[in-house]
């Protein structure tokens, strides 16, 4: 269990990081798409927009059966891969194949890869940790109550040596040691 809550911090921190590369191709995206914007932050707080919503209802959706957060978290979709494949496209198509390229890419890594993989590794850290951080706490007690014993057997060891002198040398034949 403590390998696969590893991997799933692991899968945690990928996702925290493709959640930001998400989040930035949806803020330049914006900036690509070529409208009149009242303030250069204006990208900053849109771009944060689909991400947010697609988290929050999509996760309300699932919580609450409810087709409505669910069209809104599907509508978020919509405009994050919109912004997303503007971004990858950028100002020079070059044909069907590089949009299908950044669908793909938007889809997959982006919108797998961040939202929901952030969403489902979260749930799943949030709900282990606790059989997580007492299987720790076991190995630590035993890791401890082992180095006792040792510690134990040679303090054993040097009563021992207090009880019994030390034996006497031989002394050889010609009077030396």
């Amino acid at each position: 269990m403590l390998l696969v809550f590893f991997i799933l911090m692991a899968l945690t921190a990928v996702s925290i990081y493709l959640f930001v590369t998400d989040y930035l191709t949806s803020v330049y995206g914006y900036g690509l798409l070529g409208t009149q914007s009242v303030s250069d932050a204006e990208a900053w707080f849109v771009g944060a927009l689909p991400q947010l919503v697609q988290v929050a209802f999509g996760f309300m959706a699932l919580e609450r059966r409810n087709w409505l957060f669910g069209a809104l978290a599907g509508a978020a979709l919509m405009v994050d891969i919109g912004t997303d494949m503007a971004f990858r496209v950028g100002e020079n198509p070059e044909g069907f194949i590089i949009y299908l390229t950044a669908l793909m890419q938007s889809v997959v890594l982006f919108t797998l890869g961040s939202e929901f993989l952030l969403v489902a590794s979260l749930e799943n850290i949030i709900e282990y940790a606790p059989d997580v951080l007492e299987a720790m706490a076991l190995s630590a007690n035993r890791l401890v109550e082992s180095f006792t014993r040792v510690a134990d057997t040679f303090n054993e060891d040097d009563d021992d040596d207090i009880s019994h002198p030390p034996a006497k040398r031989k002394q050889n034949r010609r009077g030396g040691p």
